[in-house]
């Protein structure tokens, strides 16, 4: 039905010739219509493009310049001369963006502080099935980039979602290149902890004609990214209170250790095609299609030992001076689980759109229709082993931490027994049909501008479906009786990389990952736990998490644009954009019932469907002025609305009941958007083509933060004392702060000296916000006070070499809080802020013009091997250690 109504809708969108625009506000006021920026010389005439670095800093900023609203902008050049595999990687070079590190690699971002922001592929919505709502920027392989626009200001006719601000991806057209065009590139990509080199390559093709029917072009590109990787992880336990290890006083020592090696494999493809057919000058039809695939073998390997309830040896805890915080803690006979693992993901995503503009004297129409489509699934398998070490020593005063077990042979495989085998599974499905109508008048002089009016409307899925969650615990215990099951050690180089001279649990047996992913059902069987697999146990469990979601929207809004003289030549936009939302969230919950006052569950197991139906409108205003004080000196004032809606997880009304424990935990299908009033404040100064310098200040006003909170005393059918677990919508927070940022190549330096160039940006930001604990306040979680980028450039005779270093402060990660007891006294409370230590990355690249067409590169990232440190509180509870693969690339640029 959705393909029948996606091929009618493109036939009437050709028919008519006057279908949706690009879901986005064109970026400039002399943009053309297929959003993207024109290159003019100051005098606005058309000009070449010369695609150096240079160029595209300089393009960039003529983006910034001519944006209708406040708006930072990445061209390809500027992705392509740096070392950056995705469009996260790329975005943390933007003021105001911070970017998290995942595996070694960019992963989500935030803008100023706020991790809700909208994403869109050529002006259309774009997500990644998942749960949640936006676009997984790691499975856009940067190659495939043409520009990116990060709207930090919104107006009217840009897509609503985005509380933070809105991230545009862009890629080409064949018609706004000059004929035939064919690129290549093809790198070695070597990481030096796994030591492994795996192969990079993109393709690139374009070309355009004059026929008897007008001017037709058509394109496509290719990209593939294979990368191997290592992360050594060094995790402390949680600082829990003790009054057990020193007479007398109440010490915070860790609840245990993990260490873990994740060793694996990315594989990154992207491709891209577009046909457009421009039959009359003021006539165009796009037809383009987009595919996306991100997979993710990965094997983990760790050792895990809880100490908490684990006594000590007498005299043998030390503390940091002046601290309750134990240094070093001696334990008797404490518990070391051995777990092999693997973790495989994939992201796929594929959409197809059909896009058609018309203009005639004073009135502009378009129209668009896109159907987006994308599937998301995890498989996660762990075989365990397990030994009891008689004397462990947990040093928490080294960097990173340390261990020691003593003369206890952990490699002994005969010292183990066989525990849990864990198998789980998530499989999400999504799909988007989105349809809008654009429509501008411009009038003849005076001080209305223009008119423009639209119309978008989608309706979007969403679904977990057939999951799984499966643990099993073998009867025969003895490793030995599983041959190809268990293997040594084959990394005894556990955080040395970092130059750590310390002890750790290195020379643990584990379970093969390779069979686990391969041949679970023969790993079930060898172990004799075929049986267990009792299908009514495990639906029952599957279906509980299983859960689906429609949502449909109705997108209207008005924007008029100004542009008068009051002493100085002043420009800018006013609109209002309403929406109108409707879900209907279906999960499920299992049946109980009140048997001699205790809630248990029905036998045989009846699943119940629960469908909740939402309807709410939002009225969401905006405002854009430019006063352009000399013809280089501008100033921007906004304000505006914005929403985020509830993530599809969060809504699901599945509730899991665990009767024995008196937990539950449910999502809630009444959660209201996440808004925030935002005022916003630019200085730009375009000093000459290359040099260019701004400043800003923003405040956000959000009501409505998400945060799972548990509830005590809860009435669950009939029984009360429950505690309940579930997402709820807090109070109001604000976040407020500044940005800086400087361009410039100094080209009035003599000879060689000409070509040196540096980019360089800052943001300062403070937020304050509710939190998962009632009536605790603390800034935004993920989010650095500070931040800045410095790019040092040069560009001459051939030779282009950049080097990029990023980095941001501390920030909070989580919180943990408890109670307990100290000897003799009262009972008190404590709050622990998870905080991440500040850390900066440096990447650089280095390429060389063989001729004009063929250019030899060379880049690396990660150069620096940072260490990413979390603490509770204070570094004298020190939490997790993180170090990655320095990553470099040697290759080959063609284009002709």
């Amino acid at each position: 039905m959705r393909a029948l109504y996606f091929m009618s809708s493109t036939a009437v969108l050709a028919l008519l010739a006057a279908p949706a625009a690009a879901q986005q506000a064109s970026p400039a006021p002399t943009a053309p219509a297929d959003g993207t920026a024109p290159n003019t010389d100051e005098s606005g005439n058309e000009e070449i493009v010369v695609t150096d670095v240079r160029a595209s800093l300089r393009s960039a900023a003529e983006v910034k310049r001519n944006a209708t609203t406040i708006v930072d902008s990445i061209v390809a050049e500027d992705i392509g001369k740096l070392p950056d595999n995705n469009a996260t990687e790329a975005l943390q070079r933007v003021t105001g963006v911070q970017v998290s590190r995942d595996l070694g690699e960019g992963g989500s971002i935030a803008i100023r502080g706020l991790p809700q922001v909208e994403t869109t592929l050529n002006g259309r919505e774009t997500f990644t099935a998942g749960g949640g709502r936006t676009f997984n920027l790691q499975d856009f392989p940067a190659e495939l980039i043409s520009r990116i626009d990060v709207y930090k200001a919104s107006q009217a006719d840009l897509i609503e979602g985005g509380l933070g601000g809105l991230v545009d991806l862009q890629t080409r057209r064949p018609l706004d290149l000059p004929g035939f065009t064919i690129g290549a590139s093809a790198r070695a990509l070597y990481a030096d902890s796994v030591k492994k080199t795996t192969p990079t390559g993109s393709l690139f093709v374009s070309n355009k004609w004059d026929t008897g029917i007008g001017q037709i072009g058509l394109l496509g590109s290719f990209s593939y990214q294979d990368r191997k990787y290592r992360q050594d992880i060094d995790s402390t336990g949680a600082p829990t209170p003790r009054s057990d290890l020193i007479p007398g006083q109440t010490v915070f020592a860790p609840n245990g250790l993990n260490q873990i090696i994740v060793v694996g494999e990315r594989q990154r493809i992207g491709a891209n095609a577009a046909l457009q057919w421009r039959p009359a000058p003021n006539l165009e039809f796009t037809l383009e299609g987009q595919y996306q695939r991100f997979k993710t073998t990965q094997q983990q390997y760790n050792a895990n030992i809880p100490t908490a309830g684990i006594a000590a040896v007498a005299g043998s805890t030390t503390l940091f001076p002046n601290t309750q915080d134990a240094s070093s803690v001696t334990y008797i006979n404490p518990r070391l689980t051995a777990a092999g693992t693997e973790r495989d993901t994939l992201d796929e995503n594929k959409s197809i759109a059909l896009n058609a503009k018309w203009h005639s004297g004073p009135i502009r129409l378009s129209g668009d229709v896109a159907y987006t489509k994308s599937r998301n699934d995890l498989f996660y398998t762990e075989l365990d082993l397990a030994t009891n070490i008689p004397s462990f020593t947990q040093n928490i005063a080294t960097n990173p931490p340390s261990s020691s077990s003593g003369t206890y042979d952990l490699s002994n495989l005969a010292n183990y027994t066989v525990a849990a085998l864990t198998r789980n599974e998530n499989h999400y499905k999504g799909d988007e049909l989105a349809t809008r109508v654009d429509g501008e008048y411009d009038f003849d002089g005076g001080f209305l501008k223009s008119i423009q009016i639209g119309y978008r409307y989608s309706d979007r899925t969403i679904a977990q479906v057939n999951p799984l969650r499966y643990t099993g615990q073998t009867t025969s215990t003895n490793p030995a009786s599983y041959t190809n099951l268990f293997q040594p050690n084959a990394f005894n180089d556990f955080y040395t990389r970092s130059g750590a001279n310390v002890d750790f649990q290195r020379n643990f047996p584990y379970a093969i990952a390779s069979r686990l992913k391969d041949d679970f059902a023969g790993v079930l069987n060898q172990l004799g736990l075929v049986g267990t697999l009792a299908p009514s146990v495990l639906s029952v469990n599957s279906q509980l998490a299983a859960f689906d979601a429609v949502e449909k929207s109705h997108a209207a809004y008005a924007l008029a644009k100004f542009d008068f003289v009051l002493g100085v030549p002043i420009d800018g936009n006013i609109g209002v954009r309403y929406v109108h939302t409707n879900d209907l969230i279906r999960g499920n919950q299992r049946r109980t019932e009140l048997v001699g006052g205790v809630i248990t569950p029905i036998v045989p197991t009846i699943i119940e469907t629960v469908a909740v139906r939402n309807s709410y409108d939002n009225w969401l205003p905006s405002a854009n002025v430019r006063a352009h004080l000399t013809d280089k000196l501008q100033l921007r004032l906004a304000a505006s609305k914005t929403l985020t809606r509830p993530d599809f997880s969060q809504l699901s009304p599945a509730l899991t009941v665990v009767p024995g424990q008196l937990a539950a935990s449910q999502g809630n299908p009444n959660l209201s958007p996440i808004t925030s009033k935002n005022a916003d404040i630019s200085l730009e100064w375009y000093v000459n083509k290359s040099t260019s310098l701004y400043a800003a200040a923003f405040y956000k006003r959000v009501n409505g933060f998400i945060f799972t909170r548990s509830t005590p005393n809860v009435t669950i059918g009939g029984l009360s004392g429950y505690t309940l677990s579930q997402p709820l919508n807090a109070g109001v927070g604000t976040v407020k702060g500044a940005e800086l940022g400087y361009q410039q190549f100094f080209d009035f330096l003599p000879g060689a000296l000409s070509g040196i160039g540096i980019q360089a940006n800052a943001t300062y930001t403070s937020s304050k916000a509710p939190t998962s604990l009632a009536g605790f306040v603390a800034p935004l979680p993920q989010l650095s006070k500070y931040s800045y980028n410095v790019a040092g450039i040069y560009e001459k005779f051939g030779i282009t070499a950049k080097v990029a270093y990023n980095y941001r402060s501390s920030f909070l990660s989580s919180i943990l809080a408890g109670a307990y007891t100290p000897p003799g006294g009262t009972t008190q409370s404590y709050t622990f802020p998870v905080m991440t230590k500040g850390y900066g990355w440096l990447d650089a690249s280095l390429s060389y013009d063989l001729t004009k067409n063929v250019t030899l590169t060379v880049d690396g990232q990660n150069l620096l091997r940072t260490q990413i440190q979390q603490y509770y509180q204070n570094e004298t509870r020190p939490g997790q250690f993180t170090i990655d693969d320095r990553q470099f690339m040697a290759g080959v640029r063609v284009k002709f």
